[in-house]
């Protein structure tokens, strides 16, 4: 059997079609593997910052669903909706947006075939497909999700933390649509460890719900009666569930010629459930540590870049989760914190500049809605408007 090629991506998600289209710009020779045939629906809230897509030479306007001017966030009664700068954060759907970023790679593409067998070699990998072929490559990107076929086989994350999730592609009437059209929603205080979320796409609405260890039956009964408090019917359409590899601790995610990389590798934030971004990420981190020569520095890198984040969102996550109310009114209510939590979207700071910003400006958010709760008492809603204006707006 001859060696046909440098590097063999099994799974042609973000993290897959972001390592197949950096290696074949180096000149790799590069095989993809896909076990569906494309486009192919894939469940997945799809909310990604602009300055992420920017790595990339090429524009994604053409698959980029909605853009987003605010965002709102609900506990209870208490609702609040902040704007947000120059459109920074899209909606996508991943059956358009995977196709997409493949047909960018100087890759072959199969589709529909699915990896059966991986075994590994000094010098190499070789990947039997579900028909029996054997297919040999100098290195293997494991791009295969949650389940990944790949990890079981090379003995890598033998311990991992799984979240569930629903997604329901929600069909609305046109007032409904257009109270979200351009809003993204997330709800709190209605499932433990978890939320919901509403999500404008170009013409329907994502809604869903993920949390840790839900209970049997928890996720679907709370979905339809949150979704239902806000005029969204989900009878009768399809309910996709899959499972979120949450990240809480370090774990084994390469040998000297395999990588994990995305869901394979199990980087969804432990907070907020993201998971686009960090495919992104460490499918170019694979993708460089193969180029550099040095493929051993590829756990080190994901822990330095992404690793050391995701430990901070577990200590986030504990706090928000255990202490949900006042999390809200002195966190989330806070303008400053979601301007913070936009940079981090877009990848340039980490939970511990969120923390940090948080704690720093709380003293500054309580005095503006004391002096604004005070003049609200003498002139009314404008002056108490017009209060906080002046500040939040620096």
């Amino acid at each position: 059997m001859n060696k046909k090629f440098d590097a063999i991506v099994v799974g042609g998600g973000p993290a897959g079609g972001t390592a197949a289209y950096f290696l074949g710009q180096a000149g790799m020779r590069v095989l993809v593997l896909e076990k569906e045939t494309l486009p192919r629906y894939k469940a997945c809230g799809g909310g990604i910052s602009a300055r992420v897509l920017e790595q990339f030479p090429f524009s994604f306007d053409s698959v980029i669903e909605s853009k987003v001017n605010s965002i709102s966030y609900v506990l209870g009664k208490h609702n609040v909706t902040f704007p947000l700068p120059n459109q920074s954060i899209c909606m996508v759907m991943r059956d358009k947006f995977d196709t997409y970023l493949l047909e960018h790679a100087q890759a072959e593409i199969r589709q529909g075939v699915a990896a059966r067998a991986v075994e590994e070699k000094e010098d190499g990998v070789i990947v039997e497909t579900a028909e029996g072929e054997r297919i040999e490559g100098d290195y293997l990107i494991a791009a295969d999700g949650a389940n990944s076929l790949t990890a079981r086989s090379l003995g890598l994350r033998p311990k991992k933390l799984m979240a569930g999730a629903i997604e329901v592609e929600a069909s609305v009437p046109a007032h409904v649509f257009t109270r979200f059209a351009d809003k993204p929603m997330f709800i709190f205080g209605e499932v433990k460890t978890g939320y919901l979320w509403i999500f404008p796409k170009s013409d329907h609405l994502s809604v869903g719900i993920g949390a840790l260890n839900p209970g049997p039956g928890a996720l679907q009964s709370t979905l339809e009666r949150v979704m239902a408090r806000f005029d969204i019917s989900i009878e009768g359409q399809p309910r996709k569930g899959h499972p979120l590899p949450v990240y809480d601790h370090r774990e084994p995610i390469n040998t000297p010629r395999a990588f994990l990389v995305g869901d394979a590798a199990g980087l969804v934030d432990p907070f907020s459930g993201e998971g686009i971004r960090f495919a992104i990420k460490s499918g170019r981190l694979a993708a460089e540590a193969i180029l550099s020569g040095h493929p051993e520095r590829y756990a080190v890198s994901v822990d330095r870049k992404i690793g050391r984040n995701h430990r901070l969102a577990v200590t986030m996550t504990n706090i928000f989760y255990n202490h949900p109310r006042s999390s809200f009114q002195l966190g989330v209510r806070n303008p400053f914190v979601t301007r913070v939590l936009v940079d981090m979207l877009a990848d340039q700071v980490g939970y511990g500049k969120v923390l940090a910003h948080i704690f720093g400006t709380l003293p500054l958010f309580l005095l503006t809605e004391t002096a604004a709760g005070l003049s609200g008492l003498v002139g009314g809603r404008k002056a108490a408007e017009k209060v906080r204006e002046s500040v939040y707006s620096i």
